[in-house]
């Protein structure tokens, strides 16, 4: 795995600690800090795909949880792919799996959360 590739990933986990500080000391602990930050993301998300689906009408409902399917897949897949490019089989690819997904999962929050307020905004 390259410096730069290293250096961010240690970038990553720092933010994505609660302390804002990494606390792992070895792989097996760095990849389940990993677990733990993409755990407590998905819980964010959910909390604000209900928030959202509860504010819709049946019909756009049922767009949002088609979308919702589609971009799970996406994000899951997406990590994967990242994961084989950085790691492939190696010791690393949980934490860039995880990483990954937590961090997509972060930026699926904010867009959910910008239409939450344009929808109470609007409606």
């Amino acid at each position: 795995m390259n410096a730069l590739l290293r250096c961010a990933l240690i970038v990553l986990l720092t933010a994505l600690a609660p302390s804002g500080t990494c606390r792992a000391q070895n792989q097996h602990e760095m990849n389940r800090e990993a677990a733990r930050a993409f755990e407590t993301a998905d819980a964010s998300l959910n909390k604000v795909y209900q928030q959202l689906t509860a504010k819709l009408d049946k019909e756009s409902q049922g767009k949002l949880i088609a979308a919702q399917r589609a971009w799970v897949q996406f994000r899951d897949a997406e990590a994967q792919f990242q994961a084989d490019l950085d790691a492939r089989d190696g010791s690393m690819a949980p934490l860039i799996y995880d990483s990954t997904r937590a961090e997509l999962t972060k930026r699926r929050i904010k867009d959910l959360e910008l239409r939450l307020k344009d929808f109470s905004h609007t409606h």
